[in-house]
């Protein structure tokens, strides 16, 4: 009902609590034959609203945290089970600054897109450089496996093993 409603508070500038996933990358970005618990942990990180669209709530002061996590590895399918550490940040102060500006897009031409030189301009060693896509950063799929063995490890069986 609208009579019922609250008054709405803005959400200041300030370090809160939020839940991030725990990411094989976190560990081992070149191996994705294993699974870490838990799956996601609370961090604290700014986030709230600056008086301006100009200004942005951003951490002024971190904090690197290191957690022990389960690292579970399927060898022959059975599950082997070892102690492992990952970082993360949190933040601990934060603050309304000004918001950095993408740089302005120029149109380019179409002669420019083509790989043509406008004068003035030079490639090095005289050859016109191959456009590159930037890298996108790959992240192994999960198999149907991999998700069925993380249900079944409990979390009271991952509770006593790291203790």
């Amino acid at each position: 009902k609208k009579n019922d409603a609250q008054p709405a508070q803005q959400a200041l500038c300030k370090v809160r609590t939020e839940v991030v996933e725990v990411t094989r990358a976190m560990l081992d970005r070149s191996n994705a034959n294993f699974l870490l618990w838990p799956p996601c942990v609370e961090v604290q990180r700014c986030s709230g609203c600056c008086n301006t669209k100009s200004l942005q709530c951003v951490p002024v002061v971190t904090h690197k945290r290191f957690l022990q996590v389960m690292k579970v590895e399927y060898i022959n399918k059975k599950p082997t089970y070892a102690k492992a550490v990952v970082s993360v940040v949190d933040h601990v102060e934060c603050r309304c600054q000004t918001a950095p500006r993408p740089p302005p897009h120029k149109k380019k031409s179409s002669r420019r897109q083509h790989g043509y030189l406008h004068r003035n301009q030079t490639h090095s060693q005289g050859r016109p450089s191959a456009p590159t896509a930037p890298r996108l950063p790959t992240r192994p799929q999960k198999t149907k496996r991999m998700r069925k063995n993380r249900r079944r490890i409990s979390k009271a069986a991952m509770r006593a093993m790291l203790m």
